[in-house]
């Protein structure tokens, strides 16, 4: 009988230490929320030693529900073309990959899995972070982009400024 106890009672034990594990892996790769559209912005100064303050550009990226990424450019005056497109996902907990299908700005990286790093600063703002190996000719220029993104939101009331 104390055999058998002891049997259950280590069963138990494994139990609830796997099902501890397995929850904890779940909590630390938590998803971020990174759906919906995002528009690239920029850090302008009056003065070098002063980042300044965030401004908008003409960018795009929009990450659907359905895991398709868009990246688009706004050209005043003409209207908009898609510069880039692709599936993503997140994998991990600060990055997600992009599955490049089209992209007219990165050429090279068509085809491939470019692997984006991101920090999320102050729940609106986004700093990505990705390698690049080549330029679009083949030659190596092993670099770094950072790009800083704002998510866009709805306001509560229609702007009385908006030019449509």
């Amino acid at each position: 009988m104390k055999r058998k106890n002891l049997f259950l009672l280590m069963i138990a034990f494994l139990l609830i230490g796997t099902s501890r594990v397995v929850g904890q892996e779940k909590s630390d790769a938590a998803p971020v929320n990174l759906k919906g559209i995002w528009q690239m912005c920029f850090y302008v100064s009056g003065t070098p030693q002063v980042p300044g303050e965030l401004k908008p550009s003409n960018s795009f990226k929009i990450l659907s529900d359905d895991g398709k990424f868009t990246n688009m450019t706004m050209i005043p005056n003409h209207g908009a073309i898609i510069i880039g497109s692709g599936t993503y996902r997140q994998t991990a907990p600060n990055a997600y990959t992009e599955h490049v299908e089209k992209n007219l700005h990165l050429p090279q990286l068509v085809g491939v899995d470019n692997i984006l790093e991101f920090e999320m600063k102050g729940g609106d703002v986004m700093v990505l972070k990705f390698f690049v190996k080549t330029d679009k000719d083949g030659n190596e220029i092993n670099s770094w982009y950072y790009e800083t993104w704002k998510r866009v939101k709805m306001p509560p009331v229609y702007p009385k400024d908006l030019v449509r």
